[in-house]
């Protein structure tokens, strides 16, 4: 009996050190980690409010679509400074064309120009926010090691693609061109022929 009790005692102890030895997943966040959601924060808001806007003067339906999806993207990345405690700048504001980045308020401004300009011009404004994104993510991207935050930038890429081609499938319709500004040519090609995705936040 004291043999089966050691033996026992023993087991539990083994099965305890193999319990301290699984990985841990380090879920914590470095300055510039936080900073980088700081300012997805704000440029997923620039393309809401754009798109907003855009919807308002043509009553295009796809630009309140994509609107509707971008403040999802504005609402994954709020969920993941919450989780974090990092602190809205923007105080949970939806004021259109309201932002605290000095670098967001200018391409805002530059935006709404240029889709007051035209349906075309406002089309063409829309490749252009998404073509920033894209490059935006794909860059933070590389320089992000926290495993919940990739998901999410890897999500709002996926969305910024489908976005891409949506856009391509009208300006496409309406004779015009848009040639890609921050992405590569090759890259852009490569969207704009594949198929739309399913993209999970």
């Amino acid at each position: 009996m004291k043999n089966f009790m050691f033996f026992l005692m023993l087991m539990i102890g083994f099965s305890s050190c193999q319990e301290d030895q699984k990985p841990l997943i380090n879920n914590s966040i470095n300055e510039q980690e936080e900073n980088s959601l700081l300012y997805m924060r704000e440029e997923e808001k620039l393309a809401q409010d754009v798109y907003m806007h855009a919807y308002s003067k043509y009553g295009i339906l796809a630009f309140q679509n994509i609107a509707e999806s971008e403040n999802q993207h504005v609402n994954a990345i709020l969920n993941l400074m919450e989780i974090h405690q990092i602190q809205d700048p923007l105080i949970g504001s939806e004021t259109p064309g309201k932002f605290t980045l000095p670098e967001i308020q200018t391409l805002y401004q530059d935006l709404i120009t240029k889709v007051n300009l035209s349906l075309e011009d406002a089309l063409l404004a829309g490749m252009l926010i998404e073509d920033f994104d894209i490059y935006d993510l794909e860059n933070a991207l590389k320089d992000i090691g926290n495993a919940s935050i990739q998901r999410i930038y890897q999500s709002l890429q996926c969305g910024s693609m489908n976005h891409l081609r949506a856009f391509e499938n009208l300006i496409r319709s309406s004779n015009i061109s848009y040639t890609p500004v921050y992405i590569s040519q090759s890259d852009y090609e490569d969207i704009i022929n594949s198929t739309q995705l399913s993209c999970n936040n």
